[in-house]
């Protein structure tokens, strides 16, 4: 499997707020995919995530010089404030518990310059992987809830000020069937045989020259200080 391989994450991103030669603080890096891109353009970026086997893994796979990793297994960076010039969230903020995320994206405004951006990337609700993940329980299946979480947790800043949601799309590539299976349904024999006839026909409708391609939303917001 190929995550996003015409780059259209770090171009959404890039058409929203500068990365040029800033110094970044990402949240929840996972495999580092999106941290390698930024890391072309920021002079400076802290990737964090909870799991310090992912976390072990994406340094194996990055050699900038300019990228620092730390496991932050309660989610909570310990840094100084007023460090960073933005705050990306990668897809992580709707997996932080509900009680927290209002903590959580306070501090990381506290670790901004008084200038700086938070940006939160977070799953659309559109794009044939995420009917995928709705109708075969492909990935971490429905989050809706958690993104909605998310999305209340953003305007609950007092203080901030949160932008209208920037939409765009990333793709997945998939060799074949299997590779699918392997990356995002891995006990898929466990499902019925109407349903695994029904996801069949689904992947066969996705085909393309190039693999199987299937599209998921993206919504992004930027938050900001209000100015007093």
């Amino acid at each position: 499997m190929i995550l996003d391989p015409d780059n259209k994450y770090i171009q959404a991103i890039n058409s929203q707020t500068s990365l040029i030669g800033a110094t970044i603080l990402e949240i929840g890096c996972g495999s580092g995919r999106i941290t390698k891109d930024i890391a072309k353009y920021a002079t400076r970026i802290i990737a964090t995530d909870l799991s310090l086997d992912i976390l072990e893994q994406s340094k194996k796979n990055m050699t900038a010089e300019n990228i620092e990793f730390i496991h932050t297994p309660d989610g909570t960076p310990d840094l100084p404030a007023k460090s960073f010039d933005i705050v990306i969230y990668t897809l992580s903020l709707h997996h932080i518990p509900k009680d927290k995320m209002i903590d959580n994206l306070y501090h990381s405004g506290s670790l901004l310059k008084d200038n700086g951006q938070i940006v939160v990337v977070e799953p659309g609700n559109g794009g044939s992987f995420m009917e995928a993940k709705k109708r075969f329980g492909a990935g971490s299946g429905d989050e809706s809830v958690e993104k909605q979480a998310a999305l209340t947790a953003m305007k609950s800043l007092d203080g901030w000020t949160m932008s209208p949601t920037y939409q765009f799309d990333v793709d997945f590539l998939f060799t074949d069937e299997t590779d699918f299976y392997t990356k995002k349904i891995p006990n898929y024999r466990d499902l019925s045989a109407q349903k695994l006839t029904e996801l069949q026909f689904f992947l066969r409708n996705n085909r393309t020259s190039r693999g199987i391609i299937l599209t998921s939303g993206r919504s992004m917001n930027l938050i900001t200080r209000k100015i007093s």
